[in-house]
């Protein structure tokens, strides 16, 4: 989900920083397009979750890469920080109770095939097979199927 959150909350916080804070909650209640945006981007951070993508990192990247996923991820937590106080709410999809129990719902399987895809990228690039290969295509297509939209 990298490409439809990175940059987007920096954007937000270097404007926040101007003094532009006011100006872009006018902007997410009063202009559609803007709260749109704000709202796509509050469910990718919903769905975003820094243990698994830590776990991916640990298991298949390597050391001397880990410093970009360390990054990637903290700047994921700040420019959650940024959206939650331009929205004035206290965690993603607050004001979206659907939304929130679906993504919630939906986390009970595709969490599972998180942990389940990266043991079975770590076994695929030590010793590839058939098996293995077919067993992770089902592990991409499960989250996929999970994340919907942003699949």
């Amino acid at each position: 989900m990298l490409p439809a959150w990175l940059g987007a909350g920096s954007a937000l916080a270097k404007a926040a920083a101007a003094g532009d804070e006011a100006t872009l909650k006018n902007m997410a209640q009063q202009w559609p397009f803007f709260g749109a945006r704000l709202s796509m981007l509050e469910m990718v951070f919903a769905k975003s979750d820094l243990t698994i993508a830590e776990l991916y990192d640990h298991l298949l990247v390597t050391p001397e890469l880990s410093d970009l996923g360390a990054a990637l991820r903290q700047q994921l937590s700040d420019d959650r920080g940024t959206l939650l106080a331009i929205l004035e709410t206290e965690s993603e999809l607050e004001k979206d109770n659907w939304g929130r129990e679906s993504i919630n719902l939906r986390d009970i399987y595709t969490a599972p095939l998180n942990l389940l895809q990266a043991e079975l990228l770590c076994r695929q690039r030590a010793h590839p097979d058939e098996a293995t290969e077919r067993a992770l295509m089902v592990t991409i297509a499960g989250v996929a199927a999970g994340m919907r939209n942003t699949g």
